[in-house]
């Protein structure tokens, strides 16, 4: 143990008290802030790693941020120890502390892997990384020279490996996060990251010089005296210094060598010959199109003058001469192009067009740029046949004297006439006075505003017929007239027929909206992406509202419509547009005016938009309404009829079943209507029905049925009666209503009535069963009465 660097603590060290020691807190802040510093700048290149597709560049960039980050740590640590304070002298190892620079550099190299992360790599590079964190500082550690004895707390120690493998676990996954995120800002969790990293390797080394305890006694070392503290401060400097100025020495390297690779895989691939020379004419660089161009062999090119490859039609190699003169003399930045005569290897000459430019003005280096001129007959013959063959009608006149000067196919269609016609030809020559005069003076316009212009539907008379012309009329340049309009070009199209079917479309249209108008129908178009929903005049009209900004919105629509109506109006129309078929639905809307209108809807989807139509169809409602109620009600006396009593009776039976309570029936038969009616007429009978009616409706609740199913016969449907006095109670109140005198007309009567019941279920169970009971109790209780009537009084 005692040939090792340092002790742990056990036996007599235990039970020993260590030195005070204490730290310099501002060199132990800008001990962290290196850590983060290096921390960012480390994460920053992994960004720029993964950037680049070059694996060599990957390789260079992975190389230099390992070695920097290392350095940074490295560099925190010394510092770390700088801040440490123990009362004693204290000396460094330089071999050592040169050495602990490489277990930095290793776990550099995890963080700035590019490989993603999963969890098995994550629990690895974490390992490794706090391990060559931890490395870097026990064998930093070992450097530190004393006349006293140093012994490491071993729970302590191992807390610091283990924090410094969480901590750097935790820096890794949020790096890597950040690589993989393509909506946070980078930067932030990059700062995120460095902060949890720095903290990391800050941690690790505060934590591991915690468990350092330092006794009196005499040091391990042979020689504790190393490098002092100063020394060891310029070493760091040292250091950093050099691994920067190494970084950035290589960064500039590649940089030069990449832009250069580059520059050359550029000039290689481009489709025109580059020649460089210099004022003598000596050609310096040549592409792989120019040697392609003219012919040579790679690097035959550099043997050569310029003035021996390029020359005038008239083989005067003095041209070139001339012009590369001129443009180191003028000195203007501009380039000189010229059309000259190239001369292949074989002696061949071949037309070319030449452009010089001036590279740097200091050692008179000139770039020409060739482009071959061989090919341009079967491109004016190419061209030519796409221009003819194009279906758009093209005119080209020119601007002097606006006489025809090319004409394709299309256009010989349109005016009538053949190219030979046509070629010098003027307006004059082929259109009215009046309509050349125009189309003169709009020509000369577009030329003088040197700006296109369109003319719509211009008529004009060709053949004897009128025409509609559409014509985009556009100025030509002309680059050897100082950039003056040379030449005007026509874009034509006859719009005629189209002209007459907007015509008939509009009349059409017209048509439509006067009928529609007249039947009231509004027609509506919905955007499903935006929800916008235009309405037209009857629209607005149909739900009482006036135009707006709000009104294109789809929920303000929906905001008219019933309450009982919308949630299924609103499904039913989303379905629609889900499932892209037709919405059909009739509907209730509040309109301002608080009346209540039905409308009915139909909807079709076209792409991501709904067409339709909304018709009010409240009169047919409201007259289906009234029939429905007429067919279930008693014309006379406005109670329900036979018809309706069944349909009650079938709803309630079911609903007394679920419920398990009971339903009377009670069956009323009028004893002296018959009289009344034979003596008085039908109208003093029917004022008396329509009494009997209003006073049996007002002797029952309004969830109880009275029906009228005879002349004279009525029939009440008591519905959840519970007890049997809820029922003689009721009878009680229908008994003393019909023995009350009626008075109509002028006339009192004493009508009176029979009475029978049945209940359901002990009964019947259906209506007919429970009114025949009913009835046959009903002429007993009038057998009784018309016994007890005869009976003698004594």
């Amino acid at each position: 143990m005692d040939h090792l660097p340092f002790h742990f603590l056990s036996g007599e060290l235990a039970e020993r008290e260590a030195l005070t020691s204490w730290y310099d807190y501002s060199l132990v802040c800008t001990s962290i802030l290196i850590s983060i510093a290096s921390s960012y700048i480390a994460f920053l290149t992994v960004t720029r790693i993964e950037r680049t597709n070059n694996k060599n560049e990957q390789r260079i960039w992975r190389f230099c941020s390992s070695l920097f980050f290392g350095i940074g740590i490295w560099a925190m640590h010394f510092v770390g120890m700088l801040a440490y304070n123990v009362g004693i002298p204290i000396g460094y190892d330089i071999p050592i502390t040169l050495l602990s620079i490489l277990p930095a550099v290793f776990a550099s190299y995890i963080v700035v892997s590019s490989k993603r992360l999963n969890k098995l790599s994550l629990l690895a590079r974490s390992a490794c990384m706090g391990i060559g964190i931890g490395s870097m500082h026990y064998v930093g550690m070992s450097a530190m020279r004393m006349d006293a004895i140093m012994a490491y707390d071993g729970p302590v120690f191992l807390l610091s490996i283990v924090v410094a493998i969480a901590l750097s676990g935790v820096a890794l996954t949020v790096s890597d996060k950040q690589r993989k995120s393509q909506k946070q800002p980078i930067h932030l969790n990059t700062v995120v990251a460095s902060i949890i990293m720095g903290l990391a390797i800050s941690c690790m080394h505060y934590i591991g010089m915690v468990s350092m305890r330092v006794f009196e006694g005499k040091s391990q070392h042979s020689d504790f005296n190393g490098a002092s503290s100063n020394d060891l401060i310029n070493i760091i400097l040292l250091v950093l210094i050099a691994s920067s100025a190494i970084l950035l020495f290589l960064l500039e390297v590649r940089a030069r060598l990449l832009i250069s690779s580059r520059l050359n895989s550029v000039l290689s691939s481009v489709q025109e010959g580059i020649l460089n020379f210099n004022d003598k004419g000596e050609i310096t660089y040549a592409n792989g199109a120019a040697e392609r161009l003219f012919a040579y062999q790679p690097g035959q090119l550099l043997d050569k003058y310029i003035y021996e490859v390029l020359v005038n039609e008239r083989s005067d190699k003095s041209a070139v001469i001339h012009t590369v003169t001129r443009l180191i003399t003028e000195s203007s930045g501009e380039s000189v192009t010229e059309r000259l005569s190239g001369i292949k290897y074989s002696g061949a000459h071949f037309p070319l067009l030449s452009t010089f430019s001036l590279m740097s003005y200091d050692n008179k280096e000139i770039v020409c740029t060739i482009t071959d001129l061989s090919d341009l007959k079967k491109q004016e013959t190419f061209t030519q046949a796409v221009f003819d063959n194009l279906p758009l009608s093209i005119v080209v006149k020119n601007a002097d004297n606006l006489t025809f000067s090319h004409v394709n196919n299309a256009a010989e269609k349109t005016l009538g006439r053949s190219k030979h016609a046509l070629i010098g030809a003027t307006d004059f020559d082929l259109f009215t006075k009046t309509e050349a005069s125009r189309i003169t003076q709009s020509d000369t316009n577009v030329i003088d505003k040197r700006a296109p212009t369109i003319i719509e539907e211009e008529p004009v008379t060709i053949e004897g017929e009128t025409r509609y012309i559409t014509t985009r009329k556009v100025p030509l340049f002309d680059p050897s007239r100082a950039d003056e309009v040379g030449y005007l070009l026509w874009l034509s199209e006859d719009v005629t027929e189209l002209r007459n079917a907007k015509k008939a479309l509009l009349k059409m249209n017209e048509r439509m909206s006067m009928a529609a108008d007249a039947a009231q129908i509004g027609f509506w178009e919905l955007d499903t992406e935006t929800n916008e929903l235009i309405g037209d005049d009857w629209m607005h009209k149909l739900y009482a509202v006036a135009e707006s900004d709000e009104s294109t919105r789809c929920s303000f629509w929906t905001s008219f419509l019933h309450p009982e109506d919308s949630d299924r109006v609103r499904a039913s129309m989303q379905a629609a547009i889900e499932n892209k078929t037709p919405f059909n639905a009739e509907f209730r809307i509040s309109v301002p005016d608080a009346k209540v209108r039905y409308i009915k809807a139909d909807g079709q989807i076209v792409g991501n938009k709904m067409f339709g139509i909304c018709l009010e169809i409240t009169a047919r409602v409201l007259a289906e309404k009234e029939a429905e109620r007429l067919s279930r009600t008693d014309a006379l006396t406005g109670l329900a009829n036979r018809n309706a009593l069944t349909h009650y009776c079938y709803n309630e039976i079911s609903r007394n079943t679920r419920k398990g309570t009971k339903l009377t029936c009670i069956y009323i038969d009028l004893d002296k209507f018959k009289p009344i009616n034979d003596t008085y007429g039908h109208q003093v009978g029917d004022a008396a029905l329509k009494e009997v009616a209003q006073r049996l409706a007002s002797t029952v609740r309004e969830t109880d049925c009275v029906a009228r199913i005879g002349g004279d016969e009525f029939v009440i449907i008591l519905t959840e009666m519970v007890t049997e006095d809820d029922v003689l109670q009721t009878l009680s109140r229908i008994d003393h209503e019909l023995h009350s005198p009626i008075v109509t007309r002028g006339l009192s009567f004493d009508i009176g009535a029979s009475i029978g019941t049945a209940q359901f279920p002990e009964d019947g169970k259906d209506l007919d069963t429970l009114l025949s009971v009913a009835d046959k109790r009903m002429y007993r209780n009038k057998a009784i009465k018309k016994c007890e009537d005869k009976a003698p009084l004594f």
